[in-house]
């Protein structure tokens, strides 16, 4: 596979103007349905899941007929115990049948995108982009319901806007794709490591995560490597001076995004986020998982008391981080060979975070899980449709 992709780079041409539009032919139409088929997909997806919101509702809509009337006799108690019962199994069947077809488009997914990057990687951004909206879009509403919107301000969703800016509206950039470069390369799939993000197939939450920090990755992956007509990579050659792809990185995206969020979030908005209870990434990291220890080891250890100043300290980390990762990104703009490993390894590193999760956290709370969404049924009857 490496040697075939080595044999297809190119160069690109700079400089040269778009080609002329050529007739439309069945390679065209084919790729255009490559670009619907995400649509279709989650749309499929929505309606096997509409089953399992009406079985869940009709349990719920039971409880709530339970409570309100009451049972007069031993008969109709017995009645209503069956009908639970029935309800019960529909709604974990419902439950279980809405898992299988996420886990089923996962799959898919993977395979063909992994068939796109090989086979035609020049069209790739077409499967990239459409993805990159839908999923973007989902996440946004079910994050507004949960109260983690704000979430969406964090770093990676930016890099991912930057990415579709460049491939519809600036494609002549070429300082506009190393910065999506830099940053896609660096922070974002690095993310993947730092916050064990997991190829869980059957989960459109964790697979949209692994999505907008590995897809990044790939599109650059797929551009840098193949020479694609209407697009500019290099100006006017690609063996350009890593420190200088570093501080474009830095000071056109990384240094605007902290200045920004740090004043948006943390200052105008900071009190308005914590009498709503809004989450914010910050609240997530140093609450849970090992960059919790670390940044509470920092905030004890230089007396960092005040929000603003341990925000401060985060948004520094942040930075740290950033400029790490991207000094190691301009390796990878340079060598084809080490910018497939790198993307290899972090593909890897999803799907064995993945196979720590089937083995030994989804064998144990599946089952469990599936109760806990039904005894919320319960609770929460569904109101309206």
């Amino acid at each position: 596979f490496l040697v075939d992709c080595r044999h297809m780079r190119l160069t690109p041409r700079q400089g040269a103007p778009p080609p002329e539009p050529s007739e439309f032919t069945r390679e065209d139409a084919a790729l255009a349905l490559i670009g619907l088929f995400p649509i279709a997909a989650i749309a499929w997806a929505v309606l096997a899941q509409s089953k399992y919101v009406a079985a869940l509702a009709q349990l719920g809509s039971l409880f709530e007929r339970e409570e309100s009337h009451g049972l007069a006799t031993n008969q109709r108690a017995s009645a209503a115990e069956k009908q639970k019962d029935k309800a019960l199994h529909k709604a974990r069947l419902a439950v279980k049948s809405a898992d299988k077809v996420f886990y089923v488009l996962g799959v898919l997914n993977v395979a063909i995108t992994a068939y796109i990057a090989g086979a035609a990687p020049r069209h790739y951004y077409l499967w990239h982009t459409p993805k990159a909206l839908v999923l973007v879009a989902v996440r946004w509403y079910t994050f507004l319901q949960q109260g983690k919107h704000w979430l969406l301000a964090d770093f990676c969703y930016w890099a991912n806007l930057i990415g579709l800016l460049y491939l519809w509206r600036y494609r002549e950039s070429a300082l506009l794709f190393q910065v999506f470069f830099m940053v896609s390369n660096g922070p974002v799939a690095w993310s993947v490591l730092a916050f064990s993000q997991s190829l869980i197939f059957h989960s459109h939450a964790h697979m949209t995560s692994v999505f907008l920090h590995l897809s990044p990755l790939v599109v650059t992956w797929t551009l840098r490597w193949n020479a694609t007509p209407g697009f500019t990579v290099c100006d006017p050659e690609c063996g350009r001076n890593p420190l200088l792809l570093l501080a474009d990185g830095t000071r056109y995206f990384y240094l605007p995004w902290i200045l920004g969020y740090y004043l948006l979030v943390f200052i105008v908005l900071g009190d308005f986020l914590k009498r709503n209870a809004y989450q914010t990434l910050f609240d997530r990291v140093t609450t849970t998982g090992p960059s919790a220890k670390v940044l509470t080891a920092l905030f004890r250890r230089f007396g960092v008391t005040g929000d603003l100043a341990q925000r401060a300290v985060y948004m520094l980390m942040h930075l740290i981080f950033g400029v790490v990762t991207m000094g190691l990104a301009t390796i990878y703009w340079h060598s084809f060979i080490a910018h497939t490993a790198f993307l290899l390894t972090i593909l890897t590193a999803s799907i064995y975070n993945a196979a720590g999760y089937y083995f030994t956290v989804f064998s144990q709370r599946y089952e469990k899980g599936v109760d806990e969404q039904i005894k919320q049924a319960q609770l929460e009857p569904p109101k309206g449709c």
